[in-house]
């Protein structure tokens, strides 16, 4: 792997490439991956003109998914948190931060204002011809609660008149089930027939994205967890969460981490 940005160099774009794939993150957009590139194929959907949270593959933490109405419970007390337009908090605030290059494939933010805990998070990034490996590391200065993950936007149609994307999950997969409000439960039901817009809690931490004749992205990462969304016509959406989308099920003390590993691997 090269990296083309020292760190401190003041530069904002992390470009990684070796002689068959490359990957670009954004630095002063949240540490997006704005493009991932294998063999010249292009397997994120582009910007365009789209709204933040439809493309590219941004980083969520310390929540992923959305608080209902910004709120949440927790030590006893409520949290009231800024709401977007929507009504409610939504994927956290390093997806909002400006981040910093610290080393070659690394780079790191705060959690800011609007989150009531100190604490920062560090992105890594690690490319081989045919794999790229993120890891995110979310570090306590005060206790507090916890989720992180990957929003990875894939395209529906990898070329233009090839066959459309297909989301497969390993046999025993089961869905979170809702309230009726769309807060989560802690109850799980057998996964029903795609489209999905569910989390899924995975038999085993992987998955595969499949455009028929032309390619598969196999996809592994270190949690139970993973919300899945194929219901959108530009593409579809494999997210490792290290808790269900709009929980924060890890308490974490001072000074404790939580960690997140995602594996994208290209197979032609």
């Amino acid at each position: 792997m090269t990296e083309s940005v020292p760190p401190g160099s003041g530069a904002h774009l992390l470009q990684l490439e070796t002689h068959r794939s490359s990957a670009t993150v954004d630095l002063l957009d949240g540490a997006r991956l704005t493009s991932l590139r294998f063999d010249g194929r292009e397997v994120l959907v582009p910007h365009e003109g789209r709204d933040q949270m439809w493309w590219g593959s941004f980083v969520m933490a310390p929540w992923t998914g959305d608080l209902l109405d910004g709120s949440f419970s927790w030590s006893e007390r409520r949290w009231q948190l800024p709401c977007e337009s929507g009504g409610h908090a939504s994927h956290g605030t390093a997806r909002l931060a400006r981040w910093i290059s610290t080393a070659p494939g690394r780079a790191v933010t705060r959690l800011g204002d609007d989150w009531p805990f100190a604490g920062s998070v560090e992105l890594t990034a690690d490319l081989e011809p045919d794999t790229l490996r993120l890891g995110l590391i979310l570090r306590a200065e005060q206790d507090m609660p916890a989720s992180i993950g990957f929003h990875p936007w894939f395209p529906r149609f990898l070329s233009p008149g090839g066959a459309s994307a297909r989301v497969e999950l390993p046999p025993g997969s089961r869905m979170l089930l809702r309230h009726p409000d769309g807060s989560p439960s802690t109850r799980y039901i057998g996964l029903g027939p795609p489209p999905w817009n569910e989390t899924i809690r995975c038999s085993v931490p992987q998955a595969a994205v499949v455009w028929p004749g032309e390619g598969t992205l196999e996809l592994s990462w270190t949690s139970p967890f993973a919300t899945v969304f194929t219901a959108h016509e530009q593409g579809v959406c494999v997210e490792p969460v290290t808790s269900p989308s709009g929980r924060m099920d890890d308490d974490l003390a001072a000074g404790e981490t939580l960690e997140l590993t995602f594996t994208l691997n290209w197979a032609p």
